[in-house]
């Protein structure tokens, strides 16, 4: 895992190297083992390098060929190099290390761009090829790894980190309106925007070639229904796909052992996490070091995963290690967070994501294995539950509806995730339905605090880049493409990366191994979902691993009692950040709309935080960004 940035001058001028230097620099967490600069007219290339695979000076970056014609920065791992290696030795490539990075080098020269489809990983690699003068921008097909990027008339400049670019002065520091209309309807801004007008996200399974000043995207991997291996899945038996699932994700977990310091896992006590931390323990051999975080309210099962999760440490004798996040340290940290995320946080999970990894940090690990992307392949949230119970309640009579439905609705009326599964389910149209199950901040309401500026639906752009493809799928399976594409790597495969790196910490993604992917998506989705359970296939294949009470206890993930303390502890904070004379300084909120969403959720009427939280967070992020001098002395650079 590393930090990559460059800077391409499309007339020809010097790249600056001081330039340079200050856009690596300023990611040193990402790689504190090393630094590298390449410098070649009017191109420059910084590295940060965090040491993982071949420890030794060999495996510096920017890595060359032998005649310096092609060089490469790159952050991530490639999990089938060695097959890769051998390959290309056969072809009469010599290589100098053990690095996967030299692979990528001489993969290049073999292959041209077409090298990434060959590639099993997570990656963001940059690609200067001297003799075309092109530039090659690569990103892994899943978004595991980020790739930022800026262009206008004069240059492109990319990196791993937006504060990397913004260290460029010819980077503009303004506010995507669009985006933040899109942050505020989802707690995340899906690519290919930022916060940062001008400012892009290279997608997922695309690469971008940069020749003579122009830049061509290319997509060159998509998910799609393979008719023979459907066809296969539709006549195997249940305990043979359950069986085949077992043996594909312990292969995934075997290839992501690979390293040449500690490796362990995220633990969370769920059914994803301890599958990982099951199957590590039995591939290695040895007790395998295990993290956990949870609350200062940890006697409440309901904010915290302590009793599951040391249950599954003790069943395979873990090395297991755990960490509290009270609210003091939450609201300490809250600044930095946002800062290493270079955008507004949306969920309070980031923070505890940040102290587990500083746990694994200081017990030696580099390297964790985590569970996310199940949920995305085999139907785990709520919303996937509710859209299969949408089917049923769409053809019920509204009075049954109301007989059944009615009295629960009524006496929760203060849930707002409640209220909003009811209203989702009632919705027909399939667009519809998608944007009320993601939806956090009405419409109407946003319209309100935005002050009626001119935004369209935070969806448009994904339904528009993203249908297409979802043609032929039952309406289920369109939700789980769409998170897969949209949800997954802008807010959760983002938020792992960050908040890992400010830790100087890898986080490695078993479940989302390409071709685990493939495979999981060609599932019939009466395996995925039946009965209303959910992620059926996937529990009954674990089954063969773990205990039924952790295979089909109740999802929780890492919930945060930020309601209680934005009432509490972080009562003063909130109200200076959001209601005090300074506040609100840019002029982009209805200052009377914010105090109405503060007084009712502080007096208990109504319960705002994941409304208020965003709110607050945006405020740092612009301070922290965009030069508010009330918050300027929160510089972490």
């Amino acid at each position: 895992m590393c930090g990559i940035c460059g800077k391409l001058n499309f007339d020809g001028r010097p790249a600056e190297r001081g330039n340079i230097e200050a856009m690596t620099d300023v990611m040193e967490h990402r790689g504190p083992d090393d630094r590298g600069i390449y410098m070649d007219g009017p191109l420059g290339l910084g590295h940060r390098r965090l040491s993982i695979l071949d420890l030794s000076p060999l495996g510096r970056q920017p890595m060359m060929n032998e005649d310096d014609a092609v060089s490469v920065v790159f952050n991530g791992e490639i999990y089938n190099y060695l097959e890769i290696r051998e390959d290309l030795r056969k072809a009469g490539h010599v290589f100098r290390s053990l690095t996967d990075t030299e692979v990528i080098v001489h993969a290049y020269e073999e292959y041209g761009a077409d090298f990434a489809t060959r590639l099993n990983g997570m990656f963001a690699i940059a690609v200067w090829d001297r003799r075309k003068r092109e530039l090659v921008l690569v990103r892994d097909r899943l978004g595991i790894k980020p790739v930022y990027y800026y262009m206008d008339g004069g240059f492109i400049a990319f990196a791993s980190e937006i504060k990397s670019l913004l260290e460029d002065p010819g980077v503009p520091r303004e506010v995507d309106i669009q985006a933040l209309s899109n942050f505020l309807t989802l707690h995340y801004v899906p690519g290919p925007k930022t916060m940062f007008r001008g400012i892009m996200k290279l997608q997922p399974g695309h690469m971008m070639i940069i020749s003579r000043g122009v830049a061509r995207i290319k997509r060159y991997w998509e998910l799609k229904k393979d008719p023979q291996l459907v066809n296969c899945m539709e006549k195997a038996g249940e305990e043979e796909i359950a069986s085949h699932i077992f043996s594909a994700l312990k292969e995934s977990v075997r290839k992501r052992l690979q390293s040449d310091v500690p490796v362990g896992a995220l633990l969370s006590g769920g059914l994803d996490s301890s599958a990982i931390l099951g199957l590590m323990t039995g591939l290695s051999g040895r007790p395998v070091h295990s993290f956990t975080v949870g609350y200062s309210e940890s006697g409440d099962d309901s904010v915290s995963e302590f009793r599951y999760s040391r249950k599954v440490a003790a069943h395979f004798k873990s090395s297991y290690h755990e960490t509290v996040v009270t609210a003091e340290k939450f609201l300490d940290y809250l600044p930095r967070a946002v800062w290493h995320q270079d955008e507004p946080i949306g969920e309070p999970a980031s923070i505890p994501l940040y102290f587990v990894s500083r746990l694994a940090k200081d017990n030696g690990v580099t390297v964790l294995l985590t569970g996310e992307g199940s949920d995305e392949l085999f139907a785990g949230y709520n919303r996937h539950w509710g859209e299969v119970l949408s089917r049923y309640y769409m053809l019920m009579p509204d009075v049954l509806k109301d007989r059944l439905f009615g009295p629960v609705i009524r006496m929760l009326p203060r849930s707002p995730l409640l209220k909003k599964g009811h209203r989702s389910m009632s919705i027909r149209d399939f667009r519809e339905r998608y944007m009320s199950w993601h939806t956090v901040f009405p419409e109407d309401l946003k319209r309100e605090l935005l002050m009626n500026r001119d935004t369209k639906s935070a969806f448009k752009d994904v339904f528009e880049r993203l249908m297409p493809a979802t043609e032929g799928l039952e309406e289920i399976e369109k939700i789980l493409l769409l998170d897969l594409s949209v949800w997954l790597p802008d807010d959760l495969l983002m938020k792992k990366d960050k908040m890992g790196m400010a830790a100087s910490v890898e986080a490695r993604v078993p479940f989302l191994d390409y071709t685990f992917v493939e495979l999981a998506f060609q599932i019939p989705l009466n395996l995925k979902v039946r009965r209303l359970v959910t992620k059926y296939i996937l529990k009954r294949s674990m089954e063969r691993l773990l205990p039924n009470e952790i295979i089909y206890r109740k999802k929780e993930g890492f919930p945060t009692p930020i309601s209680g303390w934005l009432r509490s502890e972080l009562k003063d904070f909130t109200l200076e950040t959001l209601c005090s004379e300074g506040a609100l300084g840019h002029g982009l909120f209805d200052r009377r709309v914010v105090r109405k969403l503060v007084d009712d959720h502080m007096s208990g009427r109504e319960d705002h935080n994941r409304m208020l939280f965003p709110l607050i967070n945006f405020e740092i992020w612009h301070g922290l960004f965009l030069g508010n001098k009330r918050m300027a002395k929160l510089n972490y650079s």
